[in-house]
């Protein structure tokens, strides 16, 4: 009789349990408000499993990271703070990507360790059992006014289009964006899969205190919570001391009723120890210890703080406190990390609590790296890594305890609990290191930690465990084996399809089926608890078959074991043929194939699956087919006979058709005769068939599994050699020496029908010797002087007779020219030393004949021989002999020769260009030593007199060629005085333009070739200069004025200021005046009139020596004069005059 499992609802109860040990674990991201230095963020991962696996880290879908783990080998990995956690107002209240997603495919425990300078935190992921989508949000109580405190809570979605739903908050709660519960009762908003949401209030608004404590957070699909305050003071008025409070929540689903806690390292009476309990469902009674009366009654979303004064002192300064909730609700236990500090107010710790039950797991295995946290502190300024820390185990009462291990110390546990008899607790300080906790009893583990500033605690393990069911050594049957996973219950029973399994009462099996695999399994007195179901699946059945084919065949699936009858539709073609095509019918999926080439030969594959007709336990097969292509492969033919009056006798068993073997041949005259095998028409002497040239037959190829092919064999004659001896008559004396050469490979060419063929041909000067064919045969190279007849002997390459033909040969008629020589001469008019020329301008001096052609040539033996011709266009660089080869159809070539001199004519070297002074003229002689003279101005002399400036040419005969000569006869331009610098008596003229060198005078009769005249005093002058062509003398006034060198601006009336003033007419008139030290201390303008009062923007310069320059230009002149001086600035009350 079947024994059918009977607890599904314990199933049901237990299926939500909550486990740290995981494949999956989620962060939700957090806002820090505390704007403190030093951030540091770290996942910590560690496992019982032995054998090493992947743990990748995912942010927004991507994968930032991946870390390898097993026992004794935990791994930290750095998480960027832009991955979780953010001070920026922008990413509140609206989706983000923040948080984190971590993955393996073995259990492994997860926890974000994060610090930011003198405040810490842990968060411990609580896997897949922290997904939900009904949660009430926690927080600890704001008891002190201060904008680095708040509330916060956020929410990362598991699944794409996650609506999620916030209310119950308070209406005096004001978020950080403005909004409050007043305005916005209900907050509503959508995530994606890897998307977050923060929700924030300040800690400086007394609506924020607790306004938002119970919040009822639902959603469409799990998601993952992160609540607390970052920062977060609950002790009382305490604006100086704070820390990060922050925990991961779990579903309502999931809470329990009963919980115990050990007290952390706070004092009683600092009101830094205690618990907050929120109700998830109305009417809770809260009860603490023994108490019969419940400390608090709270509906749904209200909370209490259970006071420290309730722990209960069990032994040397160990406290525990027993909680029990008339129905499911939060607790989180809030703490102090560190009492000795002096700070302790300042080291708060949040951390949720899960509830008791049997099912509680008997080991934690393991924890890594459990004291680590960095952060930096007042008192630790470079940071530290290790901070104190104490592990707080609670079991059942009677277990046998071990950490790595080894009891716990003396006087560390275990200790009773005031309110039941059922549980007991351990507090070891000072844990350091990988730590693994065995119990032979539900166990559960925590931690309070803390130094100097820094408080935090957090729980590792201590949510029951849901068996899960594991598979290894493949995906089905055989091969697959199923594990329950922990391997830590007391019992195991198997089942598949509800049905027990006689026999499979261990933590493994190996099913021998498919179907749906279960395993139930119990741990001391609690009730069974059941896995979820495990498909498996039979694997993929992999046949072969061989099938010997011409070009086609039919193939129906059929399983070779399994019952199921298979469904046309599955069957799919997995690995298409090479050779061919296979087609399914989709109607019946029978599987047709054929060969792309049906006359190849060949071995094909090709792989098809096919499923069955059972909808949940699918069987499928997948077959190799193998086809052997076995066809009559044959090959057309071709058969050659000597042609014998126009036939040949041909031995068709001689053609090969086909190279298949063992094979049977018929022939046949048509192709219809064998197509349709016709007996009367069967050619029954194959060896001896006599047929004319392109004669087909046809040859039936038969083989003994009865394919048949049919081959065509083309019956041709050899080639008959042809010889037109007609077409030789006259042969010209190519190369002009009265003999014709003649090759007769290349006669060959021209009289024999196809001379590639019949390559044996031979000539000789007798018919005998050619009709007997001996070696008395004419050269290759063969020439003549007078008509001559020869005889050709063509040999059949294929051992057919020879042909032999007479051949006469005639000597052509030459080509007549006008003349055979010429010569010319040309002179070189432009003395480069070349003369370009194209010989085709003296054909016409040859010949007028329109049909002759001409090629032209470098030698006579180029010519004669007709190789290596020039082009017509040439270039002469002295005397030349060129050669022209003459040609028209019919008649033999000549060759004709030109000769043609080059002259070089003459040019004057007297005559050269002239410069003269303005409106003057000159002469020009070209000289002596010319035949004759023709001037541009008609003149026909050597010179030419009296000629003003321009370009003028003269043409020189000199040995019968005219040079054309040019010259030019400009005038020189006048120098201009440019510059007139005057400094004291010294004066420098500047000049441009005319014809260097230039002389100098001030008095128009003594000059010299310097431009600077020295001790020039006051008064009117006029400077003279001329070029080196002295064709006119320019000159330009000018005046030495006073430069003042004193003045002292005392406001006597005397001497108080340098001015220019009257030579404001003057244009471009400049006046500047400049320290010692270069800096312009004065610059005169129209406003200031050109005159110097001693002062600079408004005060009296020093008294000292300055320097200054005046230049201008005279009205309608591009002279500058300049002049340059020293001033004396005296002042009156400075103290230097003063002395």
């Amino acid at each position: 009789m079947k024994k059918i499992l009977s607890f599904f609802l314990i199933f049901y109860i237990f299926s939500t349990s909550l486990a740290q040990l995981d494949r999956e674990h989620w962060f939700a991201p957090m806002v820090d408000r505390t704007g403190n230095p030093n951030p540091y963020q770290k996942l910590y991962l560690s496992t019982n499993r032995t054998t090493p696996f992947a743990v990748t880290i995912y942010n927004n879908n991507i994968v930032i990271g991946t870390v390898t783990i097993s026992k004794n080998n935990p791994q930290k990995f750095d998480v960027l703070r832009d991955y979780i956690i953010t001070t920026q107002q922008t990413d509140l209240f609206t989706p983000t990507s923040k948080g984190l997603y971590v993955k393996a495919d073995f259990p492994f425990y997860a926890n974000l360790r994060f610090s930011v300078f003198n405040h810490a935190e842990i968060i411990t992921s609580k896997g897949i059992a922290s997904t939900g989508t009904t949660f009430h949000a926690a927080t600890a109580p704001i008891t002190v006014n201060n904008v680095i405190l708040n509330f916060m809570t956020s929410v990362l979605a598991t699944e794409d289009n996650t609506t999620v739903t916030v209310s119950g908050y308070k209406n005096t709660v004001q978020f950080s964006n403005g909004t409050t519960g007043a305005t916005n009762p209900t907050l509503t908003f959508t995530l994606n899969k890897g998307q977050s949401y923060i929700i924030d209030g300040i800690g400086d608004i007394a609506g924020n205190s607790d306004g938002f404590i119970g919040a009822k957070i639902v959603a469409t699909k799990p998601v993952n919570i992160t609540n607390g305050n970052f920062n977060g003071q609950y002790s009382g008025n305490n604006p100086n001391s704070s820390d990060i409070l922050m925990d991961q929540s779990i579903p309502v689903s999931q809470l329990g009723s009963t919980f115990a806690l050990v007290k952390g390292n706070g004092n009683i009476g600092s009101n830094m120890e205690g618990a907050l309990v929120i109700a998830t469902q109305d009417n809770t009674a809260v009860y603490v210890n023994n108490e019969l009366i419940p400390i608090a009654n709270l509906n749904t979303g209200q909370y209490f703080v259970i006071p420290d004064t309730k722990y209960q002192l069990q032994g040397t300064a160990h406290y525990n406190l027993y909680i029990v909730t008339s129905k499911n609700a939060y607790v989180y236990q809030m703490l102090a990390g560190a009492a000795t500090t002096g700070n302790e107010v300042a080291t708060g710790g949040f951390n949720f609590i899960p509830g008791l039950n049997c099912y509680l797991p008997k080991q934690i295995d393991e924890i890594g790296l459990i004291n680590e946290n960095f952060v930096h502190t007042n008192n630790n300024p470079t940071g530290i890594l290790a901070i104190p820390t104490k592990l707080n185990l609670i079991t059942e009462k009677g277990a046998t305890v071990l950490v790595n291990g080894n009891p716990p110390p003396a006087g560390t546990g275990p200790f009773d609990m005031t309110g039941t008899t059922n549980w007991v607790t351990y507090g070891i300080p000072n844990t350091t290191g990988t730590i693994t906790v065995n119990s032979t009893k539900a166990i559960t583990a925590g931690i309070t930690a803390g130094s100097d500033a820094v408080g935090y605690g957090g729980f590792f393990a201590g949510f029951s465990t849901q068996p899960v069911i594991l598979k290894s050594g493949g995906d089905c049957v055989p091969g697959i084996i199923l594990t329950v996973d922990p391997i830590i219950y007391d019992s195991y029973q198997w089942y598949v399809g509800g049905v027990l399994i006689p026999g499979a009462t261990s933590s493994t099996y190996t099913p021998t089926g498919s179907g749906n695999y279960t395993c139930s399994v119990t741990m001391g007195t609690c009730a069974p608890l059941v896995t979820a179901p495990f498909k498996v699946l039979n694997c993929m059945k992999q046949t072969a078959v061989t099938y010997n084919i011409c070009d086609t065949k039919v193939i129906t699936p059929t399983f070779t074991t399994s019952t199921q009858t298979p469904v046309a539709s599955t069957v799919a073609i997995t690995t298409a043929p090479t050779l061919g095509t296979a087609t399914i019918n989709a109607a019946t999926g029978v599987i047709t194939y054929t060969s792309t080439n049906p006359a190849a030969a060949g071995t094909d594959t090709f792989v098809y699956t096919f499923c069955g007709n059972d909808p949940n336990f699918t069987d499928c097969e997948t077959v190799t087919v193998t086809l052997n292509i076995q066809p009559v492969t044959v090959n057309n033919a071709t058969l050659n006979a000597c042609n014998i009056n126009g036939n040949g006798t041909f031995n068709l068993t001689s053609a090969i058709v086909t190279t298949n073997t063992p094979v049977t041949i018929t022939y046949y005259p048509t192709l219809f005769d064998a197509q349709n095998e016709n007996l009367a028409a069967l050619i029954t002497v194959p060896n001896t068939y006599s047929a004319p040239n392109g004669t087909i037959v046809y040859a039936v190829v038969k083989n003994p599994t009865g394919c048949k092919n049919i081959a065509q064999i083309t019956l041709n004659l050899f080639p008959l050699a042809v010889v037109t001896p007609a077409i030789m008559g006259n042969q010209c004396d190519e190369n002009l020496d009265g003999t014709v050469n003649i090759v007769l490979s290349d006669i060959t060419q021209l009289i024999l029908n196809n001379p590639a063929y019949f390559t044996n041909v031979r000539y000789y000067a007798q018919l005998a010797d050619a009709n007997v064919g001996n070696a008395n045969t004419l050269p290759n190279n063969w020439s003549y002087n007078t008509n001559t007849t020869i005889f050709i002997r063509v040999e059949s390459p294929d051992g057919c007779a020879p042909v032999i033909q007479q051949i006469n040969f005639t000597v052509g008629t030459k080509l007549t020219l006008l003349k055979n020589t010429l010569t010319t001469t040309f002179c070189d008019d432009d003395l480069d030393g070349i003369k370009p020329m194209n010989l085709s301008f003296f054909v016409n001096q040859f010949t007028l004949d329109p049909l002759v052609t001409v090629s032209y040539h470098a030698t006579l033996a180029d010519a004669q021989n007709d190789v290596s011709p020039i082009s017509s266009a040439v270039t002469l660089t002295g005397s030349h002999t060129y050669y022209l080869r003459f040609e028209k159809s019919g008649f033999c070539p000549d060759v004709a020769t030109i000769r043609i001199n080059l002259k070089v004519p003459k040019k004057s070297d007297v005559l050269v260009d002239k410069v003269v002074c303005p409106k003057t003229k000159t002469n020009l002689d070209a000289g002596p030593g010319f035949d004759a003279y023709l001037w541009s101005t008609g003149a026909a002399t050597p010179e030419i007199s009296n000629v003003p400036a321009g370009n003028y040419w003269v043409e020189l005969t000199f040995d019968g060629c005219v040079y054309r000569q040019f010259v030019n006869v400009s005038e020189s331009t006048l120098p201009v005085i440019t510059s007139i610098e005057i400094n004291g008596s010294t004066v420098t003229i500047g000049v441009s333009g005319g014809t260097p060198a230039y002389e100098y005078s001030l008095d128009g009769f003594i000059w010299q070739t310097s431009n600077i005249f020295t001790n020039v005093g006051r008064g009117t002058y006029t400077i003279y200069v001329r070029d080196s062509q002295n064709c006119d003398i320019v000159k330009k006034d000018f005046v030495i004025i006073n430069l003042i060198n004193t003045i002292t601006p005392n406001g006597d009336g005397r001497n108080d200021e340098i001015d220019y003033s009257a030579l404001m007419n003057k244009e471009n008139l400049e006046f500047r005046i400049f320290d010692r030290y270069g800096a312009e201390v004065f610059r005169g303008t129209p406003s200031n009139k050109f005159t110097w009062d001693g002062n600079m923007k408004g005060r009296p310069v020093s008294t000292a020596t300055y320097w200054y320059f005046i230049s201008w230009t005279e009205l309608g002149n591009v002279t500058t004069v300049k002049f340059s001086s020293w001033l004396l600035v005296k002042h009156r009350n400075n103290s230097l005059w003063d002395k």
